[in-house]
């Protein structure tokens, strides 16, 4: 890969996924922020990322309503875009067809040249020469419960690909609304790994799956504790997902879309409750909770957040993440364009965007 755009090394880069096209800020010192934007103007980018392992590729979740989805990369920064020699699309024969691209995954450090997408409907795909061409899990895709997979308000999307860096036969997936699945075999076979999450919409609540995934994350150093947001509360796993833990606590809904943590510090864990029915911030002060305990107690950090009677913010499964820092920055953009920053940890926050298209994704990176 060549870079013809470059920026030094050091430079934090959020980028912001909207319902117009992509936006690129990046900063020296996390206090001022310039911003690049819209490329791909009009486009609908669900999710980006920066995969640094070989180079600087940045990588696009581009759906669009008339012409279809298309995972796009550059090597630019976005001047420039290319599209896999072969993509992502189903056979005819297999009577599938591609809805929206909702999660584009680099793979583990040591295999640079491997990407993971997830689809809706709920499949993998897999790229091992760095996303020119793409590969069906033929596992997952013919799984044998498959047939009774129900979607999601969102769909029926793959929205979570977590690679176990520990093992490089174990990989989970967060799926809408089947829950989580893991691997135990390089993706062989899957079993679901859902045992102790609720599914209060259904008549059974604790289903072997069917469960209403939101999101995901792994802890970076202790490679069998999962914490996941869930339609019906959060959940820590100490066993790799072999069973799980409400750990709800103090949390003001068991209703929210997303989680993030501190590489430095992973019993530090951020997400955002809402209420369930109105999707937006449960009191009239827009509210991000903190654990640093690993979910057994929660605090609230609203120092340098809205609030008021007109504070109506909602935030979506891929609408907050941090950046490898520190301490760690905290970002969280909102489905009315808003986009507030950390650089301590979640103490305090400043707004660095607003008016932008509503916001599907951000995600940081330092620049290496």
């Amino acid at each position: 890969m060549a870079n013809t755009t470059s920026y030094p090394s050091g430079t934090v880069m959020v980028l912001a996924g909207t319902k117009r096209g992509l936006f690129l800020f990046t900063s020296r010192d996390r206090q001022t922020w310039t911003c690049e934007g819209p490329i791909l103007k009009g486009h609908t980018i669900y999710y980006a990322t920066l995969d640094q392992r070989s180079g600087r590729r940045l990588f696009v979740a581009d759906n669009g309503v008339f012409f279809g989805s298309f995972l796009r990369y550059s090597d630019d920064f976005g001047d420039t875009w290319q599209e896999p020699e072969r993509g992502i699309q189903f056979s005819e024969e297999s009577g599938e067809k591609l809805k929206n691209i909702w999660m584009i995954e680099p793979g583990r450090r040591e295999e640079p040249g491997t990407i993971y997408a997830g689809v809706d409907p709920a499949n993998l795909w897999e790229s091992h020469d760095s996303g020119v061409t793409w590969e069906l899990n033929a596992a997952l895709a013919s799984h044998p419960t498959r047939e009774h997979w129900n979607p999601g308000a969102g769909g029926l999307c793959l929205h979570t690909i977590i690679p176990d860096y520990s093992n490089p036969k174990r990989m989970w997936l967060g799926i809408s609304a089947v829950g989580c699945v893991r691997t135990d075999d390089g993706g062989a076979s899957w079993t679901f790994a859902n045992k102790n999450t609720r599914a209060d919409f259904q008549p059974d609540k604790y289903p072997e799956f069917g469960q209403c995934l939101h999101r995901m994350v792994q802890h970076p150093q202790q490679p069998d504790v999962l914490y996941q947001q869930n339609h019906c509360g959060v959940y820590r796993s100490m066993n790799g997902g072999d069973d799980w833990a409400d750990m709800r606590g103090s949390l003001p809904s068991d209703f929210g879309f997303p989680i993030a943590l501190d590489p430095h510090a992973p019993e530090t864990v951020f997400t955002i409750v809402e209420d369930g029915e109105a999707r937006q911030n449960v009191t009239e002060q827009f509210t991000i909770y903190r654990t640093r305990d690993g979910m057994e107690t929660w605090e609230t950090l609203t120092n340098g957040l809205p609030s008021g009677p007109g504070v109506r913010l909602g935030v979506l499964r891929h609408g907050m993440t941090t950046d490898s820092a520190d301490p760690c920055g905290v970002y969280v953009g909102t489905n009315t364009g808003q986009i507030f920053a950390s650089a301590d940890c979640g103490d305090s926050w400043r707004l660095i965007a607003d008016f932008l298209p509503s916001i599907y994704s951000v995600s940081a990176f330092v620049i290496e």
